[in-house]
């Protein structure tokens, strides 16, 4: 029995031994992983950087540069933009400079260039009616322009350009040429300014037209009963029997003086 008692001793020192070796082991162990992943990763999980700028770059570059910065970049949506090149960063969120966290999304809007739009038919419109139609289309009207035609009625338009079914930027107008009717029958309106209303009334019938709306101004300059102004304006062509509007300087009434007790 006596020889039994030193071997389980040592047997026992032997686990005690092995035991203590492998909480070393895994402390060791423990330590190792604190340092090499867990630390790195908690310290990594605080760190503020300053988000690049990306926007009027093109947006392979964009991407590129925001992953090399430990972001992730995301092309959100496609934009029209009359200013900025078909495929560059127009916007992006949060917006470049900020300090934000790495591995962030950041949104980027994508520009789709100048919007292209199918210009619409005008011919046989009237104006109005064609100014509406550009609106719709998201174009605005350009030079308008006034001919005689025999054959279309005034006020119709008759030419355009560009050709109803191009395709142009919204940003391009579209000119008109528009009917003023036959020309026959028309006559020009002669200048009326600088003359008196009596002479201006012979002048309007020897053209076949006739004396619209007198209105009376002031003038330190002109005479009274002297015409300033008119509508229609000289040289314009008009109808037989159209009639002119005129502004007269108006006659100087005197003042009688205040009566003196």
């Amino acid at each position: 029995m006596k020889t039994k008692k030193p071997e389980l001793r040592k047997e026992k020192w032997q686990k005690i031994g092995i035991r203590a070796a492998i909480v070393v082991l895994g402390l060791l162990a423990f330590l190792l992983l604190m340092d090499k992943l867990v630390m790195p990763w908690y310290v990594k999980r605080g760190e503020v950087t300053v988000l690049p700028k990306v926007i009027g770059k093109p947006v392979d570059d964009a991407v590129r540069i925001l992953k090399d910065a430990g972001y992730e970049p995301i092309k959100y949506e496609t934009q029209f933009d009359e200013k900025a090149k078909e495929g560059t960063i127009i916007r992006q969120t949060p917006e470049g400079g900020d300090e934000t966290k790495p591995g962030r999304k950041v949104y980027l809007i994508i520009s789709g260039g100048k919007e292209m739009v199918i210009v619409p038919s005008l011919v046989g419109q009237s104006l109005k009616d064609a100014r509406i139609l550009l609106v719709r289309s998201n174009l605005e009207l350009g030079k308008t322009d006034m001919a005689f035609t025999d054959s279309i009625a005034t006020g119709v338009v008759f030419k355009q350009s560009p050709d109803p079914g191009a395709k142009i930027s919204t940003d391009q107008r579209v000119n008109i040429v528009v009917s003023q009717g036959p020309k026959a029958g028309r006559v020009p309106v002669p200048n009326l300014t600088g003359i008196s209303f009596n002479e201006a009334i012979l002048r309007l019938g020897n053209a076949k037209l006739g004396v619209g709306n007198r209105s009376y101004v002031s003038s330190v300059t002109d005479r009274p009963g002297t015409v300033v102004d008119q509508s229609p304006k000289p040289d314009e062509l008009v109808l037989e029997g159209t009639t002119v509007d005129l502004f007269i300087v108006e006659e100087k009434v005197p003042q009688n003086p205040a009566n003196e007790n």
